[in-house]
Order: structure tokens, then C-alpha cells, then sequence
């Protein structure tokens, strides 16, 4: 099963996320495509598959970023740049991550567990930020782990679609730290913006 997978993110970066198909995957391997389905029933499997070992990786970047950071505002930009490197290192399977480049397909509710723990994670350290008055009492909601994952998402599509720039890249490299320094400025304790009634729960 490993072997396909390898194979499939080779196809993968020659021919686009939405250009893997079995055929393709099989002549590599040097079977016929029909010997694939007793690993794999169907492509969408394939690309679940891909999904959650994508995901698994960026999980792992994560706790070892988050367990050797200061906690809190430093854990949180560590976890992010980490994030960001794997993307960088990993193009092709960050674009199955971050967009929707395939047609129809929509991840196996069980493929999404890495990334349900993966925010978990972040909502832990915003937690911690707030122990520590890094940050307001009302920052560690839901809705604020989203605002994070939006930025650390923003930045690495960034990178992505200018990795032939180098000028850009230049510029890109630093806006992780600046993001994050916006985010605790702004939510700093004394200085949170109004949810609202329907929010402020989140």
C-alpha cells in the first residue's frame, strides 16, 4: 500500500493532483490496474489515503514543534512555521491539504482526524497564551483557532503559488512571524475586538 502511495505522489508531481489516475499508478508498479483494488477500491480511496498521511506528517511537525517551544505566543508561531515548511517541501500533497483541486472529492470523514487533533493542538497553546497573559481570556475560542489556521493557510498558498519568484520568496519567508505578531497584538488582553453576542461564545 505504501508503494502505491509513493507512486501516486510521483504521478502526483508530474501531472497535477487531479491528473493521478490508476492506469498510471499501475504500469509503474508493473500490474495490471484490477490488482489495485484489493489495496485500494476505488481512486477516491487513493486520495483519502494520501489525505490522511499528508495530514499525519503535518500532525507530527506540529507536536514536536509545539513540545520544544516556550508555551503559549512561541508555540504557536513555532507550529505555524512548521507547517509552513512541511508545505514548502511538500507542494503537491499541501495542495490536496489546503485546496480542493480534485473534482467531486471530498475527504473521508476519517481522513479528517489528523487535522480535527491538528487544531485541537492549536487551541491548546492559544489556551496556554492565555495562562499566560500573552493573550485575552476570549482569544482561545473556536473561532480564533480558525483565524490562525486561515493565516497559516493564506501564507503557505503564498509560497506555493510563487515558488518560481525569488524576490517573492524573500518577502513570504518572514510573513509567518509577522502574522502571528498581528494576531497577539491584536487579541492582546485590553485590546480584543467585539465577537458580538452570536460569537462570543465560540
Amino acid at each position: 500500500m505504501n508503494e502505491i502511495l509513493d507512486l501516486s505522489i510521483e504521478v502526483i508531481r508530474q501531472q497535477g493532483v487531479a491528473g493521478l489516475n490508476l492506469t498510471t499508478v499501475a504500469r509503474l508498479l508493473g500490474v495490471q490496474p484490477t490488482a489495485l483494488y484489493k489495496y485500494f477500491p476505488s481512486l477516491m480511496a487513493v486520495y483519502d489515503a494520501l489525505y490522511r498521511r499528508a495530514e499525519n506528517e503535518v500532525l507530527h511537525e506540529v507536536e514536536s514543534a509545539v513540545a520544544s517551544a516556550e508555551p503559549g505566543m512561541a508555540a504557536i508561531r513555532d507550529a505555524m512555521l512548521a507547517v509552513d515548511r512541511w508545505a514548502t517541501a511538500n507542494p503537491e500533497m499541501a495542495q490536496l491539504l489546503i485546496g480542493r483541486p480534485i473534482p467531486g472529492y471530498i475527504p473521508a470523514p476519517d481522513a479528517l482526524d489528523p487535522s480535527i487533533r491538528i487544531l485541537e493542538i492549536f487551541r491548546f497553546t492559544l489556551d496556554q497564551a492565555v495562562v499566560r497573559k500573552q493573550l485575552d481570556p476570549g482569544a482561545s475560542g473556536t473561532r480564533h483557532v480558525l483565524m490562525l489556521a486561515a493565516l497559516m493557510t493564506g501564507a503557505s498558498t503564498l509560497r506555493m503559488l510563487h515558488a518560481d519568484e525569488p524576490p517573492c520568496q524573500a518577502d513570504i519567508e518572514g510573513l509567518i512571524p509577522d502574522l502571528v505578531g498581528m494576531f497577539f497584538k491584536a487579541f492582546s488582553p485590553g485590546n480584543v475586538e467585539p465577537l458580538g453576542p452570536d460569537r462570543a461564545g465560540a
